[in-house]
């Protein structure tokens, strides 16, 4: 586990310092909330006390960063040019101040009604494997820690009506959310994976009625290289383009093993 000691961040709301430590972690921070099991019902904590955001001391710079430019946004405060990494200059990052503009603006609005944060410990460390956050009645996001690190490594936020909007995922556990998928009616419809994080997705997943129909293989240049159909979830058949013209020359069918049918 990675030496998350360093604070950048400090407030009285567990649910402020989790929504800031999943800004840190969407840029490929990896980040920790420390003393947020003091809080009460509200999510408010006792007199004197306050809950951390903590990361390693070699990436500290680049969170205060990141908090910095999100603050900004928040005041409307000019925040001087970044010398961060060419990923704050990404549409990625444009996308994720959006999104946590967003989320702040539904925080304000719903201000008025008492926060919640619950969770669940499946494997009794004395850490939450999933936490959920509401503000009144409402949903407004659900954290998953499953590898048990301490981490969240996915995530679904709710839309203003307290309906699932969007799930981000990091499954290969390296503190960076390469999976993407946008909900409809509760269920996932849509996802994409950015394996290497330059905002030009590898892989294109669609769903019917949250069940997987369709699999698009892409290029660099975002070509689909490949497309494989499903039924009823199951590998059914696949297309591909050889040559890169953009049309597919081959297909080949497959029986109930994924195995190609001769």
């Amino acid at each position: 586990m990675e030496n998350l000691t360093e604070k950048v961040y400090e407030c009285t709301l567990a649910v402020e310092a989790h929504m800031i430590c999943d800004l840190l972690v969407r840029a490929g921070i990896s980040a920790r909330v420390d003393g947020a099991y003091l809080s009460g019902v509200g999510g408010e904590l006792p007199l004197g006390n306050t809950v951390k955001v903590r990361v390693a001391p070699e990436t500290a710079a680049e969170a205060r960063e990141v908090i910095a430019e999100w603050e900004g946004e928040q005041t409307g405060d000019v925040v001087p040019p970044a010398t961060a990494s060419p990923r704050f200059r990404s549409p990625f990052w444009f996308f994720i101040g959006t999104l946590v503009g967003g989320t702040f603006a539904f925080v304000m609005i719903h201000s008025m009604k008492p926060s919640t944060v619950s969770g669940i410990d499946y494997d009794g460390d004395g850490r939450d494997d999933v936490t959920h956050f509401n503000f009144g009645t409402l949903s407004f996001m659900t954290t998953f820690d499953r590898n048990h690190d301490g981490i969240s490594d996915a995530r679904w936020d709710f839309d203003a009506q307290g309906h699932e909007s969007d799930y981000t995922a990091d499954d290969d556990f390296d503190g960076r959310f390469e999976w993407r998928a946008s909900a409809e009616y509760g269920q996932i419809s849509r996802s994409e994976l950015d394996r290497d994080g330059d905002g030009h997705p590898e892989q294109v997943r669609r769903f019917e009625q949250g069940v997987l129909s369709r699999v698009d293989y892409l290029s660099a240049s975002g070509r689909t290289v490949k497309r494989e159909h499903y039924q009823a979830g199951l590998l059914d058949s696949a297309e591909y383009d050889d040559d890169g013209d953009g049309v597919f020359e081959r297909r080949v069918r497959f029986d109930s093993y994924a195995e190609p049918k001769l």
